[in-house]
């Protein structure tokens, strides 16, 4: 019996610790997988990701530690439910793609990751079963636990926030750096001197080439903005000298023309989604 809730303790709280970890170490394939779904602006988007990061680890330490096992045991359980009815709103909704739920560690599907939840909804219960009698005892009211699981919260948060600081906090208005007469030469070849367009230079195989396509496609959505305005624009499209004349190599490189004159430039970090929404909208 005790060897039972022992490896359930551990397994309960390893796979909470792993699955934030692993959240973290892809923060940005999770920012835009929560950001596609429209909930929040991307730049709360930032901050609640981080928060989520946080409390999933911290909840995993006080598994491990084994305070408070019953309002611990009915936090997990709620958590998990949670996730859950999250995981069947995306499968409703007809997503397919990665959840997110374990970073890049396993490309889990919605539906794949349901299964999983109710496994761990499973072991979280039969964990309850096991420690009905520790959990009937008074409250530990101790009063150094309560700073010490403080303590644990703040260092938690501020390490998340440290290690993977949010875009909005790090990176502002920045010029990028590009040949004005090549860009010239290109938006009028292509005819994208008329009205409002969002040009992007990107690369195949390139991840934050990717992401940044994902990410202007949630903006896009979210706003209701007319895809005819975003251009992307590939070596093979407009030949390689000019790409890396244009470009300087750098990629993404994200530029706003108004009557094809350029008015701001992003990367994949610093693109405003205010700016460029109020941008494609005027």
């Amino acid at each position: 019996m005790v060897i039972s809730k022992i490896l359930l303790r551990v397994v309960l709280a390893a796979l909470f610790m792993v699955s934030a970890v692993a959240k973290l170490m892809a923060i940005d394939d999770f920012e835009l997988y929560v950001f596609s779904y429209g909930f929040m602006p991307l730049t709360l988007t930032y901050i609640a990701t981080r928060l989520c990061i946080a409390a999933e680890f911290l909840l995993g330490a006080l598994i491990a530690v084994g305070w408070w096992r019953r309002w611990v045991n009915l936090a997990t359980l709620v958590v998990l439910l949670l996730f859950s009815m999250f995981l069947c709103y995306a499968a409703l909704i007809g997503r397919t793609d990665s959840c997110q739920c374990m970073g890049r560690l396993a490309d889990m599907s919605p539906a794949v990751s349901l299964l999983k939840n109710a496994v761990l909804i499973v072991l979280t219960l039969l964990y309850m079963r096991l420690t009905r009698k520790e959990e009937r005892k008074a409250c530990d009211t101790k009063c150094w636990k309560w700073w010490v699981a403080a303590g644990m919260a703040v260092a938690v948060v501020v390490g998340v926030f440290t290690i993977s600081v949010p875009d909005s906090w790090m990176f502002g208005d920045e010029d990028m750096l590009y040949d004005r007469e090549k860009l010239r030469e290109t938006v009028e070849e292509r005819h994208l001197d008329e009205g409002h367009k969002v040009v992007a230079f990107v690369t195949p195989g390139c991840p934050y080439c990717r992401m940044s396509r994902e990410k202007i496609s949630s903006i896009v959505k979210r706003h209701d903005i007319d895809t005819a305005d975003i251009v992307y624009l590939e070596p093979t499209d407009i030949g390689r000298e000019q790409f890396l004349g244009i470009t300087y190599g750098s990629r993404p490189l994200i530029i706003l023309l108004a009557d094809g004159e350029p008015q701001a430039t992003y990367h994949y970090r610093n693109i405003s989604e205010r700016q460029l929404a109020a941008f494609l909208k005027d």
